[in-house]
Parts: structure tokens; sequence; C-alpha cells
């Protein structure tokens, strides 16, 4: 009975855990079934993201904005660009935006810019990107005039172009100054990373392309991932990059990669860093955009551990800060789906439960490595002794301390695997709190 009760508090604390944390926004695109490939994060009022047809029939060419931080988005069309879909947009302000396009059917591509907020567009013809070879990747602005667009191999290799003026003159950089591709290998679409001035992009052969100078230089470096779908930096040396299944991490900005074994569930859509963090991720999974499995989580330990938020299709994602941050969805109509806002919070690493008014239960640090301390806070000089105990998630009981009458245990870490646990802190008469712990 003591072990189903414990597995019952558990289970509701799972609960309590797992609820939505993402607020479902409507994309405002008129057309149903239209997935987000890429987002733009300006701040917390302004956002820009895009379109395309999750079916795989249709050239879609739609972007949708918010100015006030997703209560309302507004959609339309890059005008001008008939028979191109979108790759990625950058955004500067609310007015300013710039789109990396392709023609899925006859090779070639283009960068589109709008100064008024969408409601036109100019392509930017500089950027040649050539059918039937050219094809943009993605585009990235540093600021309103420094920017980088990234295309696959065209005429012999990587068309990548750099500008100085807000696109006005685009410049292909020499053979020279990019490492050449492997026979088939192209770039993944929108799958790069941006850390200051340093820009690093992934490839379909599992290698990690790297520019310390906004795109004018570029090295290379295998990850040993045979496909690097997705990768994301933290800071200048420390990223990770995955294939969908597996994880890999360096900590000499891309020099090196090892593998990184976690727990818990990686999604294989989009993966992100949260900007100003200690260590968080999130990764994204939709089956409408090509995924294995539909849901989103997210890891505070540099992507050891990953925990789960849903079972909910989420397509590209994006954090400006630990509070701003919105993944793409499917829409149903113009009013109904297609975003997602972030509305939980994941910077303490825990959330727990108080059973019994009047006392409040600490724990830190939270995730641990070495030690964690939990600390008990009554307003009553309360003479009960209590027992606090450590659980797996399979209910299994890894640490117990009984008839403990202090205020404050220090546990040592000592042979517990990295993953999820659970504290549970009682008395001779109830549960006083549950909370989870995360050891990396």
């Amino acid at each position: 009975m003591k072990t189903k009760t414990i597995y019952l508090a558990i289970l509701i604390l799972i609960s309590v855990i797992s609820k939505a944390q993402w607020t479902v926004q409507a994309s405002s695109f008129s057309t149903p079934g239209l997935g987000v490939n890429s987002i733009s994060i300006i701040n917390a009022n302004t956002a820009w993201a895009t379109a395309y047809d999750t079916a795989f029939a249709a050239t879609v060419n739609k972007y949708t904005r918010t100015i006030n931080g997703g209560s309302t988005w507004a959609s339309g069309n890059i005008t001008g660009a008939a028979g191109l879909d979108i790759t990625s947009i950058s955004g500067y302000n609310k007015d300013t935006a710039w789109v990396s396009m392709v023609d899925n059917n006859n090779g070639g591509g283009a960068i589109y810019k709008t100064l008024n907020g969408g409601t036109t567009w100019a392509k930017q013809t500089t950027a040649t990107f050539a059918s039937p070879g050219g094809w943009a990747d993605f585009v990235y602005f540093f600021d309103k005039n420094n920017g980088v667009c990234v295309g696959d191999s065209n005429t012999g290799y990587w068309e990548i172009y750099t500008t100085l003026n807000g696109g006005t003159n685009w410049t292909r950089i020499p053979s020279g100054s990019v490492p050449a591709n492997l026979a088939g290998e192209t770039a993944n679409d929108n799958a790069f990373s941006i850390v200051g001035n340093t820009v690093w992009f992934a490839t379909t052969t599992g290698r990690v392309y790297k520019s310390i100078n906004k795109g004018s230089t570029w090295t290379v470096a295998p990850t040993g991932l045979s496909n690097c779908k997705r990768v994301s930096f933290k800071d200048a040396n420390n990223g990770i990059a995955t294939d969908g299944t597996l994880l890999v991490k360096t900590t000499n900005g891309g020099a090196t990669w090892t593998a990184l074994s976690f727990t818990g569930n990686l999604y294989d859509t989009d993966l992100t860093y949260v900007p100003g963090t200690a260590g968080t991720y999130f990764s994204t999974g939709s089956t409408a955009a090509g995924g294995g499995t539909n849901g989103s989580s997210y890891s505070t330990n540099d992507g050891a551990t990953w925990i789960n938020i849903d079972a909910i299709g989420h397509e590209a994602v994006a954090f400006l800060n630990s509070t701003t941050g919105w993944s793409g969805g499917v829409n149903t109509s113009a009013s109904a789906g297609g975003m997602f806002k972030w509305n939980g919070s994941f910077t303490t690493g825990i959330k727990n439960k108080d059973y019994v008014s009047g006392t409040q239960v600490i724990v830190y640090p939270n995730p641990f490595s070495d030690h964690i301390t939990i600390e008990i806070r009554s307003e009553k000089n309360s003479t009960d002794k209590r027992t606090i105990e450590i659980i797996d998630v399979l209910g299994n009981s890894v640490f117990k301390e009984s008839n403990f009458e202090g205020t404050q245990l220090t546990i040592q870490r000592q042979d517990l695997k990295n993953g999820v646990y659970f504290y549970k802190v009682s008395d001779s008469l109830s549960i006083i709190s549950i909370g989870r712990l995360v050891a990396n």
C-alpha cells in the first residue's frame, strides 16, 4: 500500500509537471494545413515566421508577423515571388526582414527584403542562386547592414553570399574561402546557429561548417553523425548537434565533436538554445514536417537530460530569452492554431508540490551533479520525525532517510546515474512534499 501511495503521488506530480506549457495562437494563414519552418524573434512583442505546405504539394510563399507578443498575428505573401518557397526568415525590426527562397521544381533561389512590415517585398538581385543548381538554405542578418546567405554547391562550390549594406549588394565568397563539399553534400534548410559574429551550419553528410567573421571565410569538421539535421551553440565554444536520434557535443567551437549520452525524449524537427540560460535547449518534433514523433522537450543541462513537455506536433522553435519563445505548429484555419507561445518555466529545473499548509520544502542545486540539499521550512515547531526519500522514474527507492528530525539534509550523489528522479518528504501522518530532481 505504501509503495502504491508513493507511486500514485509521483504520477500526480508528473501530470502537474507535464501540463501544457505552450499557449496556442492563430498564425492567421488562411489556407489550412500550413506548417511553420522558420521563426525570427526581434523582441518580446515582435516576431516573424514563415509557412510551408505540410502536404508538400503546393508552393507557399507566406509569412506572418506579430507586433503584440502573439496576441494577434497578421499574414501575407512575399510579393513578386510566385513559384518560390521560403526556407528561412531573418527580421531586423517590425518593418524590416529578409527571406531566403527556393524553386522546389526547377532549382534556383532568391533573397527578398521588406521595409514596410511585409506589405511589399523586393528581390535582391545580386545574390543570383541561378537554376538549376542554386538553392538558398538560409539567410541571417547580424544588424541592418551585415548579412550572410548560405546556399548549396552551385557551379562547383558552395554558393555563399555576404553583404555590408542590407543586401543592396551581395558578394559571393570565392571558392578558396570555403572547404569543398563532399559528393552529394548539401546544407540542411534553416539548420544553422549564430553566436556573435560566428556562424555554423549543418550538412547532410554530418559535417558542420563554421565562420568566425560573418561568413567571409569558413572551416569544416565532421561530427560523427551521418546526417547533421540541426546544430545549436550556447557560446563560442559549447554546442550540440543531432541527426534526430543521436546527440553530439563540442567544447571547442566545433573543431571536434564527441557522442553525448542522454536520457529522455529528444525530438528531430528542430533544436535551439535558450539565450541567457546556463545550458537550456529545446527540441521539437512534428510528423507533418517529416519528423518521427510529435512533441516538445527541453534540457537544462546541455542536452544530458530531456524533460518532456507534450506530444503535440511542434516545428520550428526559437527563443529570445528564458521568457520569450515560440514554436510553430499546423493551422486548421486562419483563426485556429499554427503558433505556440512558451508560457512555462525551466530556469529552476524543478516544480514541486507542498501538501502541508505552513510547510515549504526547498531543494538545491537542481539540476545537481555532486550533492543535493533538501531544506524543510515550517511555520510550526514540529517535533515529528520525517522520512526523506529519493525515487527513480520506475518507482524504486534509491535513497531513504528515516526518523529525520532536522531542517536541512545534504545527500551525496554517490552512484546515481544521470536522469530524472523524485524526492518525497513525509511524516507519520501524511506526505509533506513531492518534487522532481535532475542529476547530470
